[in-house]
């Protein structure tokens, strides 16, 4: 954690939600014996953690990595590579 996070033990957040959403809330905290606080900060940081996590790590499907796994070792045509392979070497001293 940074010195600003550890300097500050609370913050607070305001949010504009509909009647309905309010009640969803409020039976799924009461179904986990949780404050409805509790609830909705766990659920936060549960989905702040996903996005961060997701933004560390490319998703692709085992038979995608594999070929792309397996195409590192097949060199690629050029045919301007080949030509300047081929090049007399000039060795400086």
């Amino acid at each position: 954690m940074t010195t600003t996070t550890t300097a500050r033990a609370k913050a607070r957040l305001e949010a504009r939600i509909d009647a309905e959403l309010d009640d969803l809330i409020i039976e799924a905290a009461d179904r986990l014996h949780v404050t409805k606080t509790t609830f909705v900060a766990d659920a936060i940081r549960e989905a702040a953690l996903k996005v961060i996590a997701r933004a560390d790590v490319t998703m692709m499907a085992p038979e995608v990595f594999d070929s792309m796994m397996a195409s590192i070792d097949i060199a690629d045509e050029s045919t301007e590579l080949h030509t300047l392979a081929s090049l007399p070497r000039r060795i400086a001293r």
